[in-house]
């Protein structure tokens, strides 16, 4: 098929024949405009008069490359400005002038029409004459009966879409000194320009020339790459082009001038939908509007809407990364990428392109957990340093040479909660908050280290980055998190950022802490975040026990009372070390000023001076209590000598004095570090430290992309520091460290062992003998739950069921009333003073780890003693762990005498003085839970325990010693001889005062179990508006929203069958055969087993997920 049957009836012909014509489509021009090629259908006439055109100040003048979007921006804007409202729906009398408008059925070009109807009719220029007769018709199907008057005479807004670039745009768009005096929009649109080619290849046929070239010219390959006024294709090199667009949108200035990414537009449609509104100032955009814009831009809309004709003609199918698939080999492509770099280098908004034109991103580091304390990165690729500007990964601006570091107005990524809550979950169950952190940043490694140490490690999941690449952070395995979880690796931290805002302008650091149910980022601030965990939801009292350092954490690590005291610190060091990274980078970007870099040394280097003098005074920052800015500061301390010293060239600097870990410079930061890494270093991965070695390279590596500069990377001769010998100092004893009221605990401290159960550090035997010796009341309620199984739920359901809510649903006087026990949060016997007496006379005798302890107590339990749940008003309840019938109170149990005052310590039975016989009294109610969850939801209360699942040197861990039963060191012993315990009181109460409420049937028919229990106390009949107030009320997200602290703390989030997550299949089964040998024919317990063993989960996890 020869080329000129194939281009003799182009414009009849919808189907592209296999070669485009000759002057058109994908084949260059023979017409030239002051030396600028130009297509067929050019009218000098009209480019002149378009260039000196007088503007409205709402004029919008699109300017967009060849095959790079102008004919969907034009779409798009005229959508936006004139066809649809606010409902979204077609303007009528707009939609039926639409063919006697330019530019509505298809592109209008102001320098492809003649300036008057009169010298279009007559065709002055011969332009219509030309294609062998064909060109009026061809011309009409481009750009339809329309001439330049026409377009000036549009309705405002007037849109103006061209190819044109800087030199011929209105000159009024730039009158006077940085545009000040312009008037006007301009709009540019552009495209990765290995698409752009490509895409040109194959607009409406193929090039004569094909790829690379033949007897009809060089091909499109080296045509796309001429430079200097060589370039033949249509309005030139489009390199050049992209240069004097660039010129363009710097002269005028954000304010009037606009740059939109065809990639952009693919992958986030409504964004930039959103960004195009807001800079042209119209306003509100209402979801609506933006719905049905979208639909109508859509490629397959415009080309079968009326006119679509006109859009044939000049759009394909896009797409991003199709360059790829074209017949060019590594070599034709490293050879585009140089012109590249050499003609766009520079050029501020050709910035984005360098990431869809990367055949695979640069400078991908190896696997973090592959590499060891030996590894050395600076011998990976280079990688480019890169953020994002409106949503577009760009090189780093900060370390151009040229001094054009401006990196624009940095986002600030704040949530709208001042609070949250961290043990809320996804819909598939996982944590709804999820950290990314990186082990080369330390204020990233502080918040993962906080995460464990206030032992959210179970409510926030978290995913360590492997390094740092040419596209920033990656995750070689993927994510972890929805939305991106079960998507193959590799991963790239630009991703989270994009998701939260798809035109952010911000640099793409960690740590982040991600919302997955919002799908927005939280905070991108390490401080912010670790105060965030800290003073979690509403739990200001919150405070747990850190056994390795034998210190009380208040308020997590930002106790109330201490909170300036601790910005003041925390403000303090971030200005004077915490910084030392982007002083360091400085120093190697060499874009320091004014001896910048060198004063901002001095003050690091003698703020570690003044640290090291005061921790020789006292243990921690701020006396004997770890807070936040302590585990900052021991970050800082573990990279000195590995990181700073070396890399950032302090011991050149007269102020530096020596080494912190490996020398004895500075011995009480030493001590200070060791101390701390003890507790840290489970938290850390090393090996990552070193990645800051990989610093300079990065920054030689972007220079040479950004200014072409042909220039080596630096040497990875010079030998960097041995890790393994930092290590081994952090390994060695702390000594010499202050001692503190808050002291390591004794190893040799006796354990409390009460009835053969190990009791926890609350338990008080004086208040444990008046709860046996209870005087109790027919009605009184006696709750007995294993630890994990439940009582803190239906604690809240017997207060709801008894206090809270009338017949109609409505909550009473009672409501939430905090003056009683058990209201707001449970309120152990065993836990409180016997009276207030006792109570004041011991806080004012005892020792102040003692007073620190009880402290602690009462925001677990509340301001409470053993009196007040005596003065509860009836029916009284009283919740506990405790079990069995030498803890529970006599009376409960047929057979207790009068006078009997018998001890708790020991094997007691009833009956065995003198005195009268008695029947039970009151009722009492056991919940249990299958074994396996209790022991999964234990295990990771408030933080995994440090020996782990399987054991480690902190102890046997948490499998074993749920399966030691004669042993068990867990407070109250062995669950499952608790549960064996239980079984032998209820069967000594009787069904008539006993009720037993498994945690199963409650998640998953509370309705009937509500029922069960409103029968069993006797009281009025349930309506279902109580029944429903009461189910909505004891909600765990509502327990949590509305009571704050004491429920928050001991609440995760209850899953049925979460077993099956954790551990091996031997181990299990090595369980189920403990659960035999132990609980084989106890009642209790038998309904336990569907809920152990996989067989049995399938329909009662079908029955979860309905519920």
């Amino acid at each position: 098929m020869s080329n000129s049957k194939n281009s003799s009836n182009l414009a009849d012909d919808p189907k592209q024949p296999q070669y485009a014509p000759p002057n058109r489509g994908s084949n260059p021009p023979k017409y030239k405009y002051n030396s600028l090629p130009v297509p067929w259908w050019f009218n000098p006439a009209s480019v002149s008069k378009f260039h000196s055109l007088p503007l409205n100040s709402t004029d919008i003048i699109l300017s967009s490359g060849v095959k790079m979007g102008t004919t969907w921006m034009n779409k798009i804007l005229i959508s936006l400005l004139h066809e649809f409202d606010d409902e979204g729906k077609l303007i009528p009398e707009v939609v039926d002038k639409r063919a006697e408008l330019p530019g509505r059925l298809g592109q209008t070009y102001p320098e492809g029409v003649y300036p008057t109807r009169r010298e279009h009719e007559e065709d002055s220029l011969g332009i219509l004459s030309r294609l062998e007769q064909q060109g009026r018709k061809a011309h009409l199907a481009l750009f339809g009966n329309f001439v330049l008057e026409d377009l000036v005479e549009q309705p405002e807004p007037r849109i103006f879409a061209t190819h044109l670039s800087r030199e011929y745009l209105p000159r009024e768009l730039f009158d006077g000194e940085n545009g000040e005096g312009g008037t006007g929009k301009l709009i540019v649109v552009i495209r990765n320009l290995k698409d752009a080619m490509c895409s040109l290849h194959n607009f409406r046929g193929l090039p004569q020339d094909g790829w690379f070239g033949n007897e009809h010219g060089p091909g499109t390959f080296a045509r796309y790459l001429m430079l200097n006024g060589e370039c033949p294709n249509a309005f030139g090199s489009v390199f050049e082009w992209l240069r004097d667009n660039n010129d363009a949108v710097m002269s005028i200035g954000n304010k009037r001038a606009l740059v939109v990414y065809y990639e952009s537009l693919i992958m986030d449609f409504n964004g930039q939908l959103q960004r195009i509104n807001d800079f042209l100032e119209l306003g509100t955009l209402t979801d609506a509007k933006a719905q049905a814009i979208e639909e109508a831009c859509a490629l397959k809309s415009m080309q079968n809407a009326e006119g679509g004709a006109r859009y044939k003609y000049t759009t394909r199918k896009g797409g991003i990364g199709k360059w790829s698939q074209a017949p060019l080999t590594k070599e034709h492509w490293k050879e585009f990428d140089s012109v590249f770099d050499k003609v766009l280098g520079d050029v501020e908004i050709a910035d984005p392109f360098r990431f869809f034109q990367y055949e695979s991103v640069p400078g991908m580091p190896e696997a973090l957990g592959e590499c060891d304390l030996d590894t050395d990165p600076r011998r990976w690729e280079p990688y480019l340093l890169v953020m994002l500007r409106d949503g577009m990964i760009v090189p780093d601006p900060y370390f151009r040479v040229d001094g054009k570091d401006d990196r624009g107005d940095l986002m600030e990524f704040k949530y709208n909660k001042p609070r949250l809550s961290f043990d809320e979950c996804n819909c598939d169950g996982s944590p709804r908050y999820h950290l990314f952190v990186s082990e080369s940043c330390p204020l990233a490694s502080a918040v993962s280290a906080a995460r464990t140490l206030l032992g959210l490690d179970s409510m926030i999941s978290m995913d360590v980055a492997d390094g740092k690449s040419g596209a920033g952070l990656v995750f070689l395995n993927g994510c972890s998190c929805v939305p991106w979880k079960g998507s193959e690796g590799p991963f790239w931290l630009y991703s989270v950022y994009q998701l939260s805002n798809s035109i952010a302008t911000t640099l793409i650091t960690a740590p982040v802490l991600w919302d997955t149910v919002e799908q927005k980022i939280v905070s991108n601030d390490a401080w912010e975040i670790l105060k965030l965990m800290s003073h979690e939801d509403d739990q200001s009292d919150l405070i747990s026990y850190n056994d390795a350092l034998g210190v009380i954490l208040k308020e997590g690590l930002c106790p109330r009372e201490q909170m300036e005291a601790i910005e003041n610190m925390y403000s303090d060091l971030s200005n004077s070390l915490f910084n030392v990274e982007d002083v360091g980078l400085e120093c190697i970007a060499q874009v320091g000023k004014d001896g910048r870099v060198d004063d901002n040394f001095e003050r690091i280097l003698t703020k570690l001076q003044e640290l090291n003098d005061l921790l020789g005074k006292r243990r921690f920052l701020l006396g004997n209590d770890l807070t936040g800015v302590d585990i900052f500061l021991a970050m800082f301390l573990f990279r000195f000598d590995a990181c700073y010293t070396p890399l950032f060239g302090l011991s050149n600097h007269g102020a530096f004095v020596g080494s912190i870990l490996t020398g004895d410079s500075y011995p009480n930061l030493k001590g200070y570090s060791r101390e701390l890494y003890q507790e840290l270093k489970s938290t850390l991965k090393i090996q990552g430290f070193r990645q800051n070695f990989r610093l300079p390279y990065a920054i030689s590596f972007t220079r040479q992309a950004i200014h072409s500069i042909d220039s080596s990377l630096p040497s990875t001769n010079e030998p960097i520091p041995d890790l393994n010998q930092i290590v081994a100092s952090l390994e060695e004893p702390a000594t010499g460290r202050p001692e503190g009221s808050a002291v390591r605990p004794s190893t040799s401290a006796p354990k409390i062992v009460r009835d053969g159960m190990t009791m926890p550090m609350w338990f008080r035997d004086d208040t444990v003998q008046l709860y046996r010796d209870l005087d109790l009341r027919d009605d009184d309620i006696i709750l007995s739950s294993g630890v994990k199984m439940g009582t803190t739920w239906v604690t809240k359901i017997l207060n709801s069921l008894l206090y809270d809510f009338d017949d109609d649903g409505k909550t009473t006087s009672a409501y939430m009333d905090d003056s009683f026990p058990n209201r707001l949060g449970q309120t152990y016997p065993d836990a409180l003073f016997p009276s207030r007496e006792v109570e004041k006379h011991e806080m004012a005798t005892k020792d102040e780890e003692f007073v620190k302890r009880m402290k602690m107590l009462k925001t677990n339990f509340g301001d409470f003693v053993f009196d007040d749940l005596l003065n509860q008003p009836s029916p009284r309840l009283f919740s506990s762990h405790l079990s069995g019938k030498n803890l529970l109170p006599k009376k409960l149990f047929d057979g207790w005498k009068d006078g009997d005052d018998c001890a708790i310590n020991g094997d007691v039975s009833n009956g065995d003085k003198a005195g009268t016989m008695n029947k039970g009294i009151g009722r009492l109610i056991v919940v249990v839970r299958n074994l396996k969850d209790t022991l999964v939801s234990l295990h990771h209360f408030r933080g995994v325990p440090k020996d782990g699942w399987l054991g480690n040197e902190h102890g046997p861990g948490s499998y074993a010693r749920a399966i030691d039963i004669e042993n068990c060191p867990n407070a109250f012993g062995s669950s499952f001889l608790w549960v064996k315990r239980s079984g032998e009181v209820v069967d000594a109460v009787g069904p008539e005062r006993a009720l037993v409420l498994q945690y199963e049937d409650l998640k998953l028919d509370f309705d009937t179990q509500l029922q069960r229990i409103n029968d069993f106390l006797g009281l009025s009949k349930l309506t279902d508006a109580k029944a429903k107030a009461v189910a909505a009320e004891c909600a765990a997200k509502s327990m949590k929203e509305k009571t704050g602290g004491r429920f928050k703390m001991i609440i995760r989030k209850g899953m049925v069958g979460d077993w099956q997550n954790y551990l091996d299949d031997e181990r299990w089964e090595e369980f189920d055969r403990v659960f035999d040998r132990v609980l084989g024919g106890v009642d209790i317990a038998e309904p336990l087993r569907q809920y152990q063993c996989k067989e049995g989960l399938d329909e009662i996890t079908a029955a979860q997920e309905k519920s």
